[in-house]
């Protein structure tokens, strides 16, 4: 028998039967949005809007070497904030200098954002973006102009020789260096000493979250620079902190 090109089976009518199914529903959920979701939407553009601006007024204020935090709420950022032994707030850092391009941040990290581990120089904005981040500290540190220029020559020169991001954490080495590692070494660099962050300490510590490579490592002490050694000295102030809605 002829088959008829126009037949239609049981499992196409299933296929139409829900294509058409899902159009009607999306819709009737469009033509539902305005009126149903009107609050919802406003809220949520209330709230982008917030988080711009929060950004926008930062960059009024922002100087050569202050110091930039950053929060978020992955499971890899808990896991850094939970380093932090007085303050667990941020989960990464960076120095922000002005530069042709506008404000940028020097900073070291891993991890899926960067994925070649290597020092990074970030927009401002880029950094502390509010659709991936959950918020954002600035802090002011006592550099006089000079020191300001050789710190902003250091981070530079981490950031050309592409220092790798240190994934065993280690503060005796300078082959590579983690985010706060970073900063402080480029600190004491910059002002001969004059500024020393504080460190923290863990007892008995074995670090199974940096990877396999350092599964055997065991620390009796541990001695590490948390987020919060950054800017909980008497070498810094609080300028602003934000948190985005």
């Amino acid at each position: 028998m002829k088959k008829n090109r126009f037949t239609v089976t049981i499992p196409k009518l299933i296929f139409f039967y829900l294509l058409i199914q899902s159009w009607c529903v999306s819709c009737t959920q469009k033509n539902n949005a305005v009126s149903n979701n009107k609050k919802e939407d406003s809220i949520a553009t209330v709230s982008n809007i917030h988080s711009l601006s929060a950004v926008n007024n930062a960059k009024e204020i922002l100087q050569d070497g202050q110091l930039v935090t950053r929060s978020d709420n992955d499971f890899e950022s808990l896991i850094l904030q939970n380093f932090s032994r007085r303050e667990r707030v941020y989960s990464h850092s960076g120095i922000v200098f002005k530069e042709d391009s506008g404000y940028m941040v020097y900073h070291c990290m891993g991890g899926e954002e960067n994925p070649g581990g290597a020092c990074k120089r970030d927009p401002f904005d880029s950094f502390v973006n509010p659709l991936q981040k959950t918020g954002f500290g600035v802090f002011q540190y006592q550099l006089s102009k000079i020191e300001t220029m050789k710190l902003h020559h250091v981070l530079e020169q981490d950031y050309q020789s592409k220092i790798p991001f240190d994934t065993g954490f280690n503060l005796k080495t300078d082959d590579s260096l983690y985010c706060s590692e970073m900063i402080y070494k480029a600190l004491k660099q910059a002002t001969n000493s004059r500024i020393i962050l504080p460190t923290s300490y863990i007892d008995n510590f074995k670090p199974k979250i940096m990877g396999y490579k350092h599964n055997n490592l065991f620390f009796k002490k541990f001695e590490f620079i948390g987020i919060d050694d950054l800017y909980l000295n008497p070498f810094c102030k609080e300028i602003m902190r934000v948190k985005y809605q």
